[in-house]
């Protein structure tokens, strides 16, 4: 299958600036380039995508050279946002930095070891392109090539100036030649010939392909891919209030995994295409089979699991299966937990939200309210009362019960509320 054709039916092209770019690209030995703001010290699962598409174009032949916007980062997009955002230190943003090229490294060097797949990647930072620059140069070498009639026409500008109840400061103003530097500086030194990123952002693509036309006279392009949304618009996995983190210190392998298994049916077929390495053949069984019983959600768990393989490993999986089927499954709980290793037990855990104890023993009451199954012992007192309080499934009768290591299993307490709020409480 020809380039074109596969992100196509992958569902990974939106725009582009001319149809040679297929052509130059599905002959192998081409370099593209794609960003991301240091505006955290950890990617997000809507960054992954972009990531994914970036490799399903190394797959090809192709060079990426993921660019982290150190110097851009200084300054902060206008895009989208009705106020300009706090700057971060410098040492904040050198942390982010180093943060990003360590999960970007670790996440593509796991899929060349494990899935036999062979590319080429380098990391930059755009500071190295104004580390000498002055002011006055950066103004003869970029501001005269981009006007300001340009620049306000572009939406998130325009609607800052015209909204009485707004502004935009220069140094916004400013965002959108950094970043067009930045493609130049690609182009010039590396041969880049070619941006990939979100449809959203084409119309600072295009500033920057003209940049390059106007310097030097040459042709570069740009190629968007579809921006992938929840059920309310929101970017998935990438937006404020649903971002999902690739930090497992901040989303646990478990929550990731929940998180795809929670996916719409309408985005299993996308989200498998964009993210995953299978072919389509084999997607399109994974479909097939999925909408045979949708309740099942067979495509669904594929999903997850893959997503959770690629981050984290095939470790990873064996442990948020099991975690899923001792807090969801139909099995014996309880002898499920006996088998565990101390990495499950610590997985389980923290996927729970659990707690670690000391001591020998503990009251049942003390016991709920400290790993958090209830905000006090008089919340833990009625649900007692109520019979809606298990330890180790076993159902407590009693507000004065007493537990020690001997009643734990495999040393921990495996708490549950009602029929589906759990907490593990680890000796």
């Amino acid at each position: 299958m020809d380039l074109r054709q596969e992100r196509e039916n992958r569902g990974l092209i939106y725009q582009f600036s001319d149809e040679k770019l297929f052509d130059l690209y599905n002959k192998w030995g081409q370099s593209f380039y794609i960003w991301f703001d240091p505006s955290a010290d950890s990617l997000q699962i809507g960054n992954m995508f972009s990531v994914m598409a970036a490799v399903h174009l190394m797959k090809y032949g192709n060079k990426c050279y993921f660019l982290v916007w150190w110097a851009t980062g200084m300054i902060w997009d206008p895009s989208g946002r009705s106020e300009e955002r706090n700057f971060l230190s410098e040492e904040q943003l050198r942390h982010n930095q180093n943060c990003i090229y360590n999960q970007l490294t670790s996440f593509l060097d796991n899929i060349k070891q494990n899935y036999n797949i062979d590319f080429n990647y380098e990391m930059v930072n755009n500071y190295d392109f104004f580390k000498w620059m002055d002011y006055l140069q950066f103004l003869r070498e970029v501001g005269k090539y981009i006007t300001i009639n340009y620049m306000i026409n572009k939406e998130s500008v325009k609607k800052r100036i015209e909204d009485p109840d707004q502004s935009i400061t220069y140094a916004e103003m400013s965002y959108m030649l950094i970043q067009g530097y930045d493609f130049f500086s690609l182009f010039s030194k590396y041969g880049v010939k070619l941006q990939l990123w979100w449809s959203d952002q084409r119309w600072n693509v295009t500033t920057w392909m003209d940049l390059i036309s106007k310097k030097l006279w040459e042709t570069s392009y740009c190629l968007t891919i579809p921006l992938i949304t929840d059920a309310t618009w929101a970017k998935y996995g990438k937006s404020a209030g649903n971002a999902v983190w690739v930090d497992k210190n901040k989303n646990s392998p478990y929550f990731v995994y929940q998180f795809f298994l929670n996916s719409d049916d309408s985005l299993v077929e996308k989200l498998l295409k964009v993210f995953s390495l299978k072919s389509l053949e084999e997607i399109d069984e994974i479909v097939k089979k999925h909408e045979q019983d949708p309740a099942s959600r067979y495509g669904q768990k594929e999903l997850a699991s893959w997503v959770v393989e690629v981050l984290f490993g095939k470790k990873a999986v064996q442990e948020v299966e099991k975690i899923t089927q001792i807090l969801f499954g139909s099995e014996d709980k309880i002898n499920l937990i006996k088998w565990l290793d101390q990495e499950e037990i610590l997985a389980l855990k923290d996927a729970t939200g659990g707690t670690k104890l000391k001591g020998d023993e503990r009251k049942i009451l003390d016991l709920c309210t400290q790993s958090w199954l209830t905000e006090s012992n008089w919340e833990a007192k009625k649900m007692i009362q109520a019979w809606a309080i298990f330890c180790n499934e076993e159902k407590i009768d009693d507000i004065q019960k007493i537990l020690t290591k001997s009643d734990s299993i495999n040393w921990i307490f495996l708490l549950r509320k009602g029929k589906k709020v759990f907490k593990v409480a680890q000796i």
